[in-house]
């Protein structure tokens, strides 16, 4: 058996050559097959360049915020690319901005500015910075600029510009409702609770006066002085939340602090606040949304939830996105149960759904009646940056 076996391996075709002289690549067809491998290869990453580059040029060409690249190998920086967007802004054709001076689009006054913008990016920095730009007939506008170095090229810089006016406008609103929750709490304090407060103690004296009055009368002054205790509490709870807290003499955690350590002291509940991650990582333009929907939503725990206790969560990811919780033990709602307002939300709620999907976040509130209820709000993270105050 091995005999006819190795006679069948080793015996010769008709042609006198054996099959594993056949089995034997031609060495001249295998040189012959790698360059055309190699070419296949070539035009297939060539090909997938021109995809990529086509991507990043339809990115660039429709993002809905300025995009400009600049030459920092000249004095003055000077514009080598801009999107559509730009042209929209400020008013130039991309082929009137292509080759300008970047300074055109700035006012004298702020070019100290700019300067200091370049040079952070030249030494490799992100750098972020609230100042004015101006648009072609001379108008001025604010701006957030972000400007990066070019990862491709050292010498060349990226910049993109968000018109922020109409979130300065909101700012100012936010300052004018301050100044005036600020002015309504002073009159309240100084007004009306004081005329409460002496009704109360007047009340307290007729009542020990009217001792030996019919049991009627001492009955009606007691319920007077319960009324007017209650109203006393409802008005220091009003004072409370319209009492601004002063974000930057203390500092957005400090002042948050402050605010659940006095709602728990005027309301007479356990007041939490628990923080984690780095509290240095939060966007500054969350600070104040952030605390104004936390301290509406304290005060609805208030008003409403008759809670024992409440627990303020705030956690901050690396990348400057914030995930908050408000909870209460309190009585809780069924939300099925609530009327088409009640959902829209009264005016309360409606702002604070308002400043929070303005930031791109989201607002929910679960509840159950018996359960209590908790106000969940997140908001998305930023690019990391450095952050650089201008003007």
């Amino acid at each position: 058996m091995m005999t006819d076996q190795i006679d069948s391996t080793s015996k010769p075709d008709s042609s006198g050559v054996s099959e594993a002289a056949n089995s034997v690549p031609d060495a001249s067809s295998d040189d012959n097959a790698r360059p055309e491998t190699t070419a296949h290869r070539d035009v297939r990453t060539q090909a997938a360049i021109r995809a990529s580059e086509q991507r990043y040029r339809h990115l660039f060409e429709n993002m809905p915020i300025c995009i400009i690249v600049a030459d920092l190998t000249v004095t003055p920086a000077t514009i080598l690319e801009a999107n559509r967007r730009a042209e929209m802004v400020f008013g130039y054709t991309a082929a009137e901005l292509v080759g300008m001076p970047a300074a055109q689009l700035i006012p004298e006054e702020t070019a100290p500015t700019i300067l200091t913008i370049v040079q952070r990016v030249q030494q490799g920095q992100t750098v972020t910075a609230e100042t004015t730009n101006q648009h072609r007939d001379g108008t001025r506008f604010p701006v957030r600029v972000i400007a990066t170095p070019d990862p491709t090229d050292p010498g060349r810089m990226i910049i993109t510009v968000e018109n922020i006016t109409a979130e300065k406008g909101r700012r100012s609103e936010a300052e004018a409702i301050d100044a005036e929750r600020h002015r309504i709490a002073h009159e309240i304090h100084d007004g009306v609770a004081q005329t409460l407060a002496g009704l109360r103690f007047k009340s307290a004296l007729w009542s020990h006066l009217a001792e030996a009055a019919p049991p009627g009368m001492r009955a009606a002054l007691d319920e007077l002085q319960a009324v007017l205790n209650a109203a006393i509490v409802d008005l220091r709870r009003a004072i409370f939340a319209l009492r601004p807290v002063d974000l930057d003499a203390l500092g957005f955690f400090p002042a948050l602090a402050q605010l659940v350590g006095d709602f728990g002291d005027q309301n007479q509940v356990v007041a939490r606040l628990e923080v984690s991650g780095p509290q240095e990582a939060l966007p500054a333009v969350y600070e104040l949304p952030l605390f104004r929907v936390i301290q509406e939503g304290v005060n609805n725990i208030g008003q409403h939830a008759r809670a024992s206790s409440v627990l303020v969560r705030l956690a901050v990811d690396a990348g400057g996105g914030v995930a908050v919780s408000v909870w209460d033990n309190g009585v809780g709602f069924d939300p099925s149960q609530l009327s088409p307002a009640d959902r829209t939300g009264h005016f309360g709620l409606r702002q604070m759904r308002e400043r929070i999907l303005d930031l791109g976040g989201t607002l929910d509130i679960r509840s159950a009646l018996g359960q209590g209820t908790e106000l969940v709000i997140t908001l998305p993270p930023v690019a990391k940056e450095v952050n650089y105050a201008a003007d």
